[in-house]
């Protein structure tokens, strides 16, 4: 099952949402920390650190960022065909598993 990737939609994200979140984050820290721990950071700093944590503890197996900022709506369809693919595939372990088991209590 092959999914296309709108690699457009998914740049403008990560760039988007990574230059404001980095500032957001640059703003709190250098007006409201700062000043408690003598300790100042540039942008530049703040939005390499977002981009390290994003690529260390992000949700990287996705193809966009949330879909709260996606203004297309799921596919359902292609959601439930993925389940019922999955589905299909752990009740064929499951059935090779008892199988397994079958045979061994056929050697007792």
């Amino acid at each position: 099952m092959k999914y296309k990737i709108d690699w457009f939609n998914l740049a403008t994200t990560y760039l988007f949402f990574g230059f404001v979140y980095s500032g957001i984050i640059w703003v709190i820290w250098n007006f409201l920390f700062a000043p408690f721990y003598d300790l100042n950071f540039s942008f530049l700093q703040i939005l390499g650190g977002y981009t390290i944590s994003r690529i260390l503890f992000g949700n990287s197996n996705t193809n966009y960022v949330s879909n709260i900022y996606s203004p297309k709506a799921p596919d359902l369809n292609k959601i439930d065909d993925y389940l019922k693919e999955f589905q299909n595939q752990l009740d064929k372990e499951a059935k090779e598993i008892e199988d397994q088991y079958t045979d061994l209590d056929k050697k007792d």
